[in-house]
């Protein structure tokens, strides 16, 4: 009897730390439980913010991108103004030549009608070309045959033409009652006439 509680005894104290050893094993959560995984990986670079500077300069960009637009499409009407008043003033001119170098009995009757068109294209032509000449230009582009280049030497011929036809204009009505009036006022009428073609070579190249 003595014999067989010593065996039971050591057979418990034996069994007590097993137990304990699994218990803990089983209470502890692996390391590879614990540790999360991820497959994904990120391999762009986070986006910078940008600092107040480049805000700013951001914001002056818009600004000037804007404007430029809004005073582009205001420069686009009085484009269409400056071709009517202009085609306007050279119907005009042409009934005057007429009526007073043609054999219409020199009877005036269009003069009024030519000398108010023609201030009136020439003021518009004016500020139309302000529009453009002060439209802001935030960005560079760098120089090439285009529409945009061929509009503009289109302009340059016309305001040039414009320039000498007020000059011709007023030169030929200081020439009245002289024999050289016609040939001022030949002039005046091609100069007019290149002036009007140059224009709507302008407008169409940009429009169509």
């Amino acid at each position: 009897m003595i014999a067989l509680a010593l065996a039971l005894s050591l057979g418990l104290q034996q069994s007590r730390p097993l137990a304990q050893k699994q218990g803990a094993s089983t209470a502890q959560p692996s390391r590879d439980q614990t540790a999360p995984q991820s497959d994904d990986i990120d391999l762009l670079p986070k986006a910078a913010t940008p600092d107040a500077v480049t805000t700013a300069r951001n914001q002056a960009l818009e600004q000037d991108l804007r404007k430029r637009r809004q005073m582009l499409q205001l420069h686009q009407l009085g484009g269409m103004l400056t071709l009517a008043t202009l085609g306007a003033t050279v119907v005009f001119g042409e009934l005057n030549y007429i009526d007073k170098y043609g054999g219409g009995g020199d009877t005036g009757r269009w003069s009024g009608w030519h000398t108010w068109s023609a201030y009136t294209s020439a003021a518009i032509f004016a500020a139309t070309g302000a529009l453009a000449v002060l439209a802001p230009s935030p960005i560079e582009k760098p120089a090439r045959l285009d529409t945009a280049m061929l509009h503009k030497i289109a302009m340059s011929v016309a305001t040039a033409g414009m320039v000498t036809q007020i000059v011709l204009g007023i030169a030929t009505a200081g020439k009245q009652g002289q024999v050289s009036q016609r040939d001022y006022a030949l002039a005046h009428q091609i100069v007019g006439f290149t002036t009007f073609g140059a224009t709507a070579v302008g407008f169409g190249v940009l429009t169509f």
